[in-house]
């Protein structure tokens, strides 16, 4: 059967993505178990591609980054295998794209060159979401690379398994989870590649190649931004499915900066968000439960409803002269979306960030208490709407020391912000993970090395151009330039998945430091060596990565 050839929304708002498939018209229920996959094409002359179709505007969830492409989503490996071979026979750009959750424009291919040259394409893997088999003795799972994590999970419930490590939200591809170095929280874990045991990936130049966690090139390719071809299927280490025993509650900021050794050390999953303009910090603690053997902490208190945890969010809201809400609709607002709500009536206003910032420590303050649910439900959480993000990645000293380096960033990333009278909303996040063996992760690293995650974050209207612009202009200008002095003095990288390239960039020296640091961290020698072997014309970059991996 030919692929199918997709038409899509200009823009896509996460809330439809918790409850549907980024391409509704193509989603399946809960993925059951398949027949091994065909084998794909690697010899011949690949069949004929089917009439291609109007091009279509691809938007990111966000709405930050658009293109206009050509897009194919093919129901078999071997179509995936005859697309690659007739785009690099063509010399045609084709990029992998996921569920499109990336903040920033990692998915869009490369220009197209010269003129009258083909339209860039992309092929989504939408419809290769299969969970092909699961080892309950070994713990391993395959899956195709277009399945949902949430849909992975779903499959994984029956057989007594999960996942080890989740990122905030579990609606991305397993292909672009594992291909951007996703991360969750816990000191002792590191990011989601670390746990792949076997990946395939259909190149241009040599079909469809499997790598297995062992063979050379396993480290390097793991994490391949796309770079080498169209990953498809993916063999991945389990758990045993879990219950979390749920902690929230407040700490100042001087508190946190003592108590983190203790708190890394004592949790499996530990998290911090702080509150900018506030001496609040939210620490948030997951740690393996089991309801009937344990016991539940002496002092345990559930948290509070609704209600009570809203309050100051709802109270705030409604007495703003610009409110259009009654009390019941604002009632039925989640966390996320009061934010939003407050935001939209001044996102640029130093003020008025400020009370909606207080507003959240003291709903957070309301918020403290414990909770046990399945690991898979409490390690994800309300990220809010449409937003801009910049996360960056760098070592810590040490697991025991981790106190001195991340909270030195962190002292003076908040005084900055401060100091600048930037509108900084919250919560600043701050997360750590163990290290990666895949040379390309951010956490890239040795046994026992700890790495800080730090995640900036401005919040974006639905509609309303002219604000989103001018919102843009000020979290791409200002405040992110803010965390690149400090990611240069730190030698943090940023997450692939939220990297951007510089604005404002007279010169290029913004440009230039990014590179370098960019260079300093990461292979990228033996990465451009890999990729002209296995994507001898480049078809299959980016855009973006051409510009930052020069």
């Amino acid at each position: 059967m030919a692929s199918r050839l997709l038409s899509f929304s200009p823009r896509l708002a996460l809330a439809a993505l918790a409850s549907a498939s980024l391409y509704p018209s193509l989603s399946r229920p809960p993925p059951q178990l398949e027949p091994p996959l065909e084998p794909p094409l690697t010899s011949g002359s690949p069949p004929a591609l089917p009439a291609l179709p109007d091009l279509t505007t691809l938007s990111n969830w966000s709405g930050t980054h658009s293109s206009t492409l050509l897009v194919h989503a093919p129901e078999s490996p071997s179509e995936v295998a005859s697309l690659v071979a007739r785009c690099h026979a063509e010399g045609t750009p084709l990029r992998a794209v996921g569920s499109h959750l990336s903040p920033n424009a990692l998915s869009f291919p490369s220009t197209s060159a010269g003129p009258g040259a083909a339209p860039r394409q992309v092929v989504s893997l939408a419809l290769l979401d299969r969970v092909l088999a699961v080892d309950a003795a070994a713990a391993t799972v395959t899956v195709q690379a277009g399945c949902r994590v949430s849909s992975l999970i779903a499959a994984l419930r029956p057989h007594g398994l999960t996942l080890p490590q989740l990122a905030s939200i579990a609606e991305q591809q397993v292909g672009g989870f594992v291909s951007v170095a996703a991360h969750g929280t816990g000191a002792a874990i590191p990011t989601v590649d670390d746990f792949v045991a076997s990946f395939t990936v259909v190149t241009p130049s040599r079909g469809a190649v499997t790598f297995e966690r062992g063979d050379a090139l396993f480290p390097l390719l793991l994490v391949g931004l796309g770079q080498f071809g169209v990953l498809t299927e993916l063999t991945l280490r389990c758990v045993p499915a879990h219950h979390l025993l749920e902690r929230t509650f407040t700490l100042t900021r001087a508190e946190a900066r003592r108590r983190l050794p203790e708190l890394l050390g004592a949790h499996r999953h530990m998290r911090y968000m702080w509150v900018p303009t506030e001496d609040a910090v939210v620490v948030v603690t997951n740690d393996p439960y089991d309801a009937e053997s344990s016991p539940l902490p002496a002092k345990m208190k559930e948290i509070p409803n609704k209600a009570e945890r809203d309050a100051p969010f709802a109270e705030l809201l409604l007495g703003h002269p610009d409110n259009t809400l009654s009390a019941g609709e604002v009632a039925e607002l989640g966390m996320g979306e009061l934010r939003d709500a407050l935001l939209a009536l001044g996102p640029l206003s130093v003020p008025w960030v400020k009370r909606v910032n207080e507003a959240e420590a003291q709903f957070w303050r309301n918020s403290a208490g414990y909770q046990h649910r399945p690991s898979d439900e409490l390690l994800q959480f309300d990220c809010g709407g449409s937003q801009w993000v910049q996360e960056v990645c760098f070592k810590d000293e040490s697991r025991e020391g981790a106190a001195a380096r991340s909270m030195e960033f962190m002292d003076r990333l908040l005084e900055e912000i401060e100091k600048r009278g930037l509108p900084a909303p919250s919560p600043i996040e701050q997360r750590w993970s163990a290290a990666s063996r895949s040379g390309m992760s951010p956490a890239a690293g040795g046994e026992g090395d700890v790495f800080s995650w730090v995640g900036v974050i401005m919040y974006l209207p639905a509609d309303g151009e002219e604000e989103r612009r001018a919102i843009t202009d000020v979290f791409q200008g200002e405040y992110r330039d803010l965390v690149e002095e400090l990611s240069e003095e730190f030698g943090a990288v940023t997450h692939w998945a939220k990297v951007e390239l510089p604005r404002n960039d007279g010169g290029g020296e913004k440009l230039e430091k990014l590179r370098r640091r960019l260079r300093e961290r990461f292979p990228l020698e033996a990465f451009e060596a890999a990729r002209k072997k296995f994507d001898p014309k480049g078809i299959c970059g980016s855009e973006l990565l051409d510009k930052l991996l020069k």
